[in-house]
């Protein structure tokens, strides 16, 4: 029964060592098809009917190509885990290549973000936004971010199965500091909620829109979200004339082949408030958010 395939292939998920929440996503992306498609076995699927059912994903996600990817490359790895031909397995839908980055804070969109967090009493945001921004690191590994680590001023940190050392600049440390003085905060995770749980994207998302409707300085909204720091940090370690191969190591978690992004053309545009709204980037680095 398929059913059936669907828990062991959930169970050898966890021997190889997935973290729930991505073998939850996995199951709700199988149990999709497998509800779309009526199969009761293994054997019922048909290439036919993987087609069948990637139209249909182009119909639900209005040609969002992300999402579509996602749920085909699940779908293909079941298909892996069942045994079944290769040649069951779904294409990917080819995407443009991004040249330009799109909503992503400019420095100065940035510190005034934070002056503005900042005036108003909104110290954690404050201090959350220089953290990712001076660091790069993502929202899930802010985890990490311990008052061991600032002291010593490194962060190792695991992420998707690989483990990266993430060296925290003496600006950050200070500020860390600091705000760890300010709440009393003497060992263990910085950034934590009251019930001392690490931060998740959700929670950080909801107060960045909060925060970006109340500056109201022009500012578009969706320029404003927990990745748009680590683009910044990006941009701002290239301008300042550092070498590209040192920030594909500190930014990857997967093999290079894999790790195709926006820094990868001869010029790389980011929307600016330079005369011809383009900004080129004198060295070019490769790497996947």
């Amino acid at each position: 029964m398929i059913l059936e395939d669907l828990e062991n292939f959930k169970q050898d998920l966890r021997h190889q060592e997935k973290k729930e929440k991505t073998i939850k996503q996995y199951s709700n992306y199988i149990n999709d098809f497998i509800e779309a498609t009526k199969i009761e076995n293994k054997e019922d699927i048909t290439k036919q009917m993987l087609i069948d059912y990637k139209e249909q994903l182009k119909d639900r996600h209005n040609g969002n190509l992300n999402s579509i990817n996602i749920k085909i490359l699940i779908i293909n790895k079941f298909i892996t885990y069942l045994e079944l031909p290769k040649e069951l397995k779904l294409k990917q839908e080819k995407q443009q290549k991004q040249t330009t980055l799109e909503n992503v804070l400019t420095p100065k969109e940035y510190e005034h973000l934070r002056d503005y967090a900042k005036s108003h009493n909104q110290d954690q945001l404050y201090y959350l936004m220089g953290t990712l921004e001076g660091t790069g690191i993502r929202i899930s590994e802010l985890q990490y971010i311990t008052v061991e680590a600032v002291k010593r001023q490194e962060a190792d940190i695991y992420n998707k199965g690989k483990l990266r050392k993430i060296p925290i600049q003496d600006k950050v440390k200070k500020e860390l500091l600091q705000y760890c003085k300010e709440q009393g905060i003497t060992e263990g995770i910085i950034f934590k909620s009251r019930n001392n749980n690490p931060l998740d994207n959700a929670y950080i998302w909801k107060q960045l829109q909060k925060l970006a409707g109340q500056v109201r300085s022009g500012l578009k909204k969706s320029k404003v979200h927990p990745h748009s720091f680590r683009h910044l940090f990006a941009k701002e370690f290239i301008s300042n004339g550092r070498k590209p191969n040192g920030t594909c190591r500190h930014f990857r978690t997967r093999e290079p082949r894999n790790n195709p992004y926006i820094y990868n053309q001869k010029r790389c545009r980011t929307k600016g408030n330079t005369k011809q709204n383009v900004q080129e980037k004198k060295q070019i680095i490769q790497y996947r958010f």
